[in-house]
């Protein structure tokens, strides 16, 4: 049957079904089929980023992003051989369930055990409401004389006292960390964007006697919350770290929470979490949502069909969560009844009848290996079928078994319908998906019918209208930040500390105290540290308008809407934000790097962000621009803008081609559904970046401060000097000060000021005004004069783009070198910038020499 068309060939709104995935990328082929797009599955062409590409489609009840390039690798069957191919389908899974037949005849079922699990499954969830006490029987808590039941033996099975660790795993979007913050009383950012989470973090449940503590029947519960991860797949960072606690850490229980809304998506991961063997809940979180829309989820009938206990809670308004801890508590014992009794159910039902036979042969041949690699059976045996390298390396098997492996997977391969292993395991997972929520699931809308947020979302992304609506969001964000509020509150807290230093001086001085110390103290600590915390009203409201918008999904829009623009640098359409954040301040700007999951893609966003000019700067450029250009002055400021973008895209496209040559910065996303942000989550993430600009920044500044002021005010001998030239920095100054002839400004003064400037770049403004003898609001034609015995047009323009260019201040070096999580890329970084910055304020000096 011949295939002539393509997902990009698709009009908006048609449908297609797959017939295959022809990509060479592996990482990216493992990722599209995670996220459901296997042989045979319906997909729909939504619509098309305003430059035309990425593209949006619509499976399995959630919204993908992914690129025209990536789409073109995806085979669609032609229209007229639809009906035909889903019948060839159908016949290919019929023989295959034949042959299935065949092969489970020699592995009868332990139907003991499963008639017990449902049992067990049933009591967890039939506890949610009676509730047990520990002196009745442990299954029919109703019965006061425990000989009357036919439950388990568990007199004998004495829970140890210990620490019980549960694990927290889910999607990224589904409100994992928003639970763990409820449960742990922890301060943790949330955000409506993939791959938040990017570490392993842990908390104590809270419980105890105060308001906002939970019922843990006594245990010390330690919850962990794990990466936001798609899949167990080791393809990415987050899935690595998750599966490598999983199976080696090996927790009591896992959470397993699950976004109601899509439902589809997030099972996915909820089924290989349960090849695990490790006893598990399901928090089925945002039911509020799921009522609003007019659906409903039979809970019940859900847990039934998954053997898994499923709990209904909002972690947003807390609701249910009492209920969700109570049940992680019956779940326990469970567990340990389980393992007492040596009656782990094996999740077979999971799986198609052709998977679930391969996968029993297999288990037959490498069992002992798996005992011996202390591995959960059933996870290593479907992982197998999958080719996953690193099971079949921690087996440590014989060559005769491996080989012996290799054809039962071979097998697999070659008599699965899907022409891939991985492909039929998954398709086999979604399969049962399906069937559980067509059977537990009610839906009022239709399911292609569009809803308020769909048709919102055709506005936000309109092909004509995206970039204007985006574009004045970012403007407005920045009136805001910049100029308004931000403005008034960032002078208000100035004039605060403009207040208090000879507020303080006096006071120091009525005490006698030493005249160098009032010095530190007053021009060193307060001046320094004070000029960086000017900025911290602009950085709250910055990230409270951002937090807004990552919560209410529309960042991921963004990411959409500029990834054609942003991957001609070697980058995704997720770096625009925090490269426009830059324009305002590095610190802020680096930490919203860290939405970025793709490490590689996220220090390349890092690197670049100091040539987007930062508004500290524009003092500096206002000063000199004002003093050496007169009417031109405008355009100057301006120009040091451009050049910034300019030489930012010349430094992404040397990074694509030298350090980064190597990297894929894909774009494929799941666009989150649009929500109303969550006061609550808004003000989390605001206190944490203004703590952590606090701790981290405004330590490191006040002790730069003070080493600044002893280098400024003291010779070698450590003699306190009147005159700053012959200070310890002044002689440094002088001595690197000939290096910079090339540049148009060999002058201690200049040099000393740039240094000055590494702590706060407006402090460039105060130290020439110091060194050149004007006042720092004095008008440009006395700065001119003062300063004109040193600098001309030309220098000035060359020490305006050195200025541009060089190492960001010490608060944004801090920043960005904890950003980077690596010392040999925050030393390149600021060794780049530097001599970057010095070989194009050269060329600046001579091109102006010819200009001006």
């Amino acid at each position: 049957m011949e295939q002539v068309r393509t997902l990009t060939q698709l009009e908006c709104g048609e449908y297609g079904y797959v017939s295959e995935i022809n990509v060479d990328n592996e990482k990216l082929k493992h990722r599209l089929i995670d996220m459901g797009i296997t042989r045979g599955i319906q997909v729909r062409l939504i619509k098309a980023a305003p430059a035309g590409d990425p593209l949006e489609i619509s499976l399995r009840g959630f919204s993908l992003s992914l690129r025209k390039s990536d789409a073109e690798h995806i085979v669609l069957v032609k229209k007229e051989a639809e009906k035909e191919f889903l019948n060839i389908l159908a016949k290919e899974k019929e023989k295959q369930s034949g042959a299935a037949d065949a092969i489970l005849s020699d592995f009868p079922e332990d139907s003991q055990s499963d008639l017990q699990a449902v049992r067990l499954t049933d009591f967890v969830v039939s506890s949610f409401d009676e509730g047990y006490s520990g002196d009745s029987c442990r299954f029919c808590s109703a019965k006061a004389n425990r000989s009357e039941c036919n439950c388990p033996d568990t007199d004998a099975d004495t829970e140890e006292e210990h620490e019980l660790r549960i694990a927290l795993a889910g999607n990224p979007n589904s409100g994992k960390t928003t639970l763990f913050n409820v449960l742990t009383g922890s301060r943790e950012y949330v955000g409506n964007w993939p791959g938040v989470t990017v570490e392993k973090k842990e908390g104590k449940i809270q419980s105890g006697s105060r308001k906002s503590a939970y019922c843990t029947h006594g245990h010390d519960m330690t919850l962990v919350d794990l990466p936001g991860i798609y899949s167990l797949s080791p393809h990415t960072m987050e899935e690595m770290v998750a599966r490598r606690f999983l199976t080696e850490e090996k927790p009591n229980a896992i959470i397993n929470i699950v976004d109601a809304t899509n439902l589809e998506r997030n099972l996915y991961l909820t089924i290989q979490l349960s090849e695990l063997e490790i006893p598990m809940i399901i928090a089925l979180n945002m039911m509020d949502e799921v009522e609003k829309r007019g659906d409903s989820i039979d809970c019940k009938a859900l847990s039934a069909k998954l053997g898994i206990p499923v709990v209904p809670i909002s972690a947003r308004s807390g609701k249910g969560v009492d209920e969700l801890v109570h049940s992680a508590q019956v779940l326990l014992h469970v567990a340990h009844i389980q393992h007492h009794e040596g009656n782990l159910p094996e999740p077979d039902m999971f799986y198609d009848k052709f998977t679930h036979a391969l996968h029993h042969e297999l288990g037959s041949v490498v069992r002992p290996y798996v005992e011996s690699a202390h591995l959960p059976i059933h996870f290593a045996e479907i992982k197998l079928l999958e080719k996953d390298e690193d099971v079949m390396e921690k087996l440590n098997m014989p060559d005769e078994v491996r080989e012996r492996v290799l054809s039962i997977i071979d097998r697999y391969t070659s008599e699965s319908c899907m022409g891939d292993p991985e492909i039929a395991i998954a398709n086999s997972r979604y399969g049962f998906i399906e069937e559980a929520v067509s059977l537990c699931v009610k839906r009022k809308r239709g399911q292609d019918e569009p809803e308020a947020a769909e048709k919102l979302d055709r506005i936000l992304t309109h092909k004509y209208l995206a970039l204007p609506i985006f574009a004045g969001i970012i403007l407005l964000i920045f009136v805001l930040t910049f100029s308004t509020a931000g403005s008034f509150l960032s002078d208000t807290v100035s004039n605060l500390i403009g207040n208090l230093t000879p507020a303080v001086s006096d006071a120091l001085s009525s005490v006698n105290t030493a005249p160098w110390l009032i010095s530190l103290i007053c021009d060193g600590i307060i001046s320094g540290v004070g000029g960086v915390l000017t900025f911290l009203p602009q950085i709250a409201i910055l990230f409270t308008l951002l937090s807004l918008l990552e919560d209410s999904g529309y960042m991921a829009r963004i990411a959409f809407i500029m990834d054609s623009t942003m991957r001609k640098i070697g980058l995704s359409g997720k770096a625009i934000i925090p490269l426009l954040m830059g324009f305002g301040c590095t610190v802020p700007a680096a930490m919203g790097a860290r939405t970025m999951e793709n490490i590689k893609d996220k220090r390349m966003t890092i690197l670049l962000l100091p040539f987007m000019s930062c508004s500290a700067k524009l003092p500096i450029y206002s000063m000199m621009a004002g003093a050496f250009f007169g009417k031109g002055s405008v355009f100057v400021i301006l120009l040091m803008y451009v050049i910034g973008v300019l030489c930012g895209i010349l430094s992404g496209v040397l990074f694509k081609s030298t350090a980064f040559r190597s990297v894929d910065a894909q774009f494929l996303i799941e666009l989150p559904p649009y929500r109303v942000p969550s006061a609550r989550n808004v003000l989390t993430h605001v206190w944490e970046r203004v703590k952590h600009f606090i701790v981290k920044a405004g330590t490191l500044i006040f002790l730069m401060s003070v080493v600044l002021w002893l280098l400024l005010n003291f010779d070698f001998s450590f003699h306190m000097v009147s005159d700053q030239s012959t200070s310890i920095l002044g002689k440094i100054g002088s001595f690197i000060a000939p290096l910079f002839t090339p540049n148009g400004f060999p002058y201690w003064q200049a040099v000393v000021a740039l240094f000055v400037g590494l702590m706060a770049k407006e402090a460039v403004v105060s130290s020439l005004a110091m060194f050149y003898g004007f006042s720092a609001t004095a008008s440009s034609g006395i700065i001119s004069q003062a300063m004109g015995g040193d600098f001309t047009a030309a220098s000035a323009f060359s020490f305006l783009v050195f200025v541009l260019l060089y190492t960001p201040c010490v608060a944004a070096v801090s920043t960005l070198s904890n950003e980077l999580q690596s010392r040999k890329w925050a030393a390149f970084a600021v060794v780049y910038q530097v001599v970057f910055a010095y070989v194009m304020s050269t060329i600046a000096y001579f091109a102006a020499n010819l200009l001006l």
